[in-house]
């Protein structure tokens, strides 16, 4: 959001399930409207929770001190009650010119009178993530003047996720880590993602390629660092899901931000999802998942599905049984 001190509105209402986004916004609505020397006299903080319509106008009304404007920020106004947030709409149509009365919400609920009012006034600014991680990664790291490899930037939003906050701050560790040479791939491994999910992500990607050797090498990975085999199978499971959601979105048209919401990944994952989907048709991941089915029942001691298997496995060994015929179904192309 942009701000500038001689544009500044009288009420910015400020909503997202970022709160890096919010934050930052604040920040920026602070430093134009009150220098921090005068912020003691012409900053007031109130907390969303049991606060009173009564109690932030009177705030919102105080005339500044020193100063040409003052600053009123109420904290997840959405804390307040319905009738308490509704006392605030008449102030929308008439509010005091020498203060800025800043509002956050993590959600907005629009059938709410106070947000469907501010909606309306043209105050409400809701924040929404960037969906391009990879390129919001990117930038932040051109403007904090941090060398990074565009691989570790994509393994970075593989390994941390969509969460804006923790992006950013294991972007400040690993400048940190690297000091004056570009973050890698094996400093992103090194010092934010976990062996787990190194592994995890060895093993799919080996079953995805239908490399058996790395596969039952990610196995033996988890096994060693002794992960539950029943959440290692669910993982399996899922991953096989995504890769039918894939084929099903491709066949009905959608485009890659539209896969990339269905499978609730980066977009640039998508591709590779794409090219472990297309070694697996439609007959051979409706094997995958009946045979993680049987191994997730033969995990949890069901006499029928370990009788089904054949023999009696240790978990060891029932993982690498499942894990060797997803790469056979893999490898019928």
């Amino acid at each position: 959001m942009e701000v500038s001190a001689d544009k500044l509105e009288p009420v910015y209402v400020l909503a997202s399930g970022e709160p890096l986004l919010v934050d930052r916004a604040v920040a920026a609505l602070k430093d134009a409207t009150v220098p921090e020397s005068l912020r003691a006299f012409n900053l007031d903080v109130v907390e969303g929770k049991g606060a009173t319509a009564a109690r932030v106008l009177a705030a919102a009304r105080t005339v500044p001190m020193m100063a040409a404007r003052r600053l009123v920020l109420v904290r997840e106004i959405t804390a307040m009650s319905a009738a308490e947030m509704g006392g605030l709409i008449e102030y929308l149509d008439d509010p005091c010119p020498s203060t800025v009365l800043v509002a956050t919400a993590s959600k907005v609920d629009k059938r709410l009178k106070f947000f469907s009012a501010a909606a309306k006034k043209g105050v409400l600014r809701e924040l929404s993530a960037p969906r391009d991680l990879a390129g919001w990664l990117a930038t932040e790291a051109a403007q904090r003047k941090v060398q990074i490899r565009p691989d570790a930037v994509r393994r970075l939003v593989e390994a941390v996720g969509a969460d804006l906050a923790r992006l950013a701050l294991a972007l400040d560790q690993l400048a940190l880590y690297a000091g004056a040479r570009p973050v890698s791939v094996d400093d992103v491994d090194d010092l934010v993602a976990d062996t787990r999910e190194r592994s995890v992500f060895e093993l799919t990607d080996a079953i995805g390629v239908a490399d058996r050797k790395r596969a039952l090498g990610a196995v033996a990975s988890l096994v060693d660092q002794r992960q539950s085999p029943i959440g290692v199978v669910s993982m399996l499971g899922r991953h096989m899901r995504q890769l039918s959601l894939y084929r099903a979105g491709m066949k009905s048209g959608m485009g890659k931000q539209e896969l990339a919401r269905l499978l609730a990944v980066p977009p640039f994952v998508v591709d590779k999802l794409g090219r472990q989907a297309d070694r697996f048709p439609d007959a051979a991941l409706d094997r995958a998942v009946a045979a993680l089915s049987l191994a997730d029942r033969a995990l949890k001691g069901e006499r029928e599905a370990a009788k089904t298997l054949g023999r009696a496995l240790t978990d060891r060994l029932l993982l690498e049984d499942v894990v060797q015929k997803l790469v056979d179904l893999g490898s019928r192309r």
